[in-house]
């Protein structure tokens, strides 16, 4: 899978979404997993799906899920669907909205926006599997800046409590990232 079609998905969705639109509704989708991963850095590696934030609330949100979600025509169309990841779940930075660049095209319903790549790489660090750690070396190939990634880890933890379990680990694979970043280490 590629940037096009990544960017074919969404128009896709937007062209549903116009007939159950009402009047100047819009829906704001933002990209995050490795889709945001392959369409901001045009890479062509593979995945199963397109994860989007999940803000709970919108009725185009959930249409846009059951039109192309897991299991439907259109996922088999693609190759890939829809999946909506709760806003908390990564976790991802309080900020990520105001830091998001929109992707730009002819859109009528949808707002697609891509992630700032620190705010992309925090939602890796919880799970740390071996395809995150493929996509943080990336990302950190791409330009990382530490102070900037604390900065948004810590923006994504800001309710944990003291000694949140989930923090903690987050915080250990946050370590291993920067140790990658400043050359301590030669992989994640």
């Amino acid at each position: 899978m590629g940037r096009d079609e990544i960017l074919r998905f969404l128009e896709a969705i937007d062209a549903e979404l116009v007939d159950h639109a009402r009047e100047g509704e819009r829906l704001d989708l933002y990209l995050i997993g490795r889709s945001a991963l392959i369409f901001r850095y045009g890479l062509n590696i593979g995945t199963k799906d397109v994860d989007i934030v999940h803000t709970h609330g919108s009725d185009l949100e959930l249409k846009a899920a059951e039109l192309f979600g897991k299991g439907t025509k259109n996922a088999e169309r693609f190759g890939f669907y829809l999946e909506l990841v709760p806003e908390g779940l990564p976790p991802i930075p309080g900020t990520y909205r105001h830091r998001s660049e929109p992707i730009p095209g002819r859109w009528h319903v949808l707002r697609p926006m891509q992630p700032d790549p620190h705010d992309l790489a925090v939602t890796k660090l919880r799970r740390f599997h071996a395809r995150d750690r493929q996509d943080l070396e990336i990302l950190c190939n791409e330009g990382l800046d530490a102070k900037t990634l604390n900065t948004a880890f810590e923006s994504a933890f800001m309710w944990a409590e003291k000694e949140d379990p989930d923090k903690e680990l987050a915080g250990r694979n946050l370590a291993r990232v920067i140790g990658y970043l400043e050359g301590k280490t030669r992989t994640l």
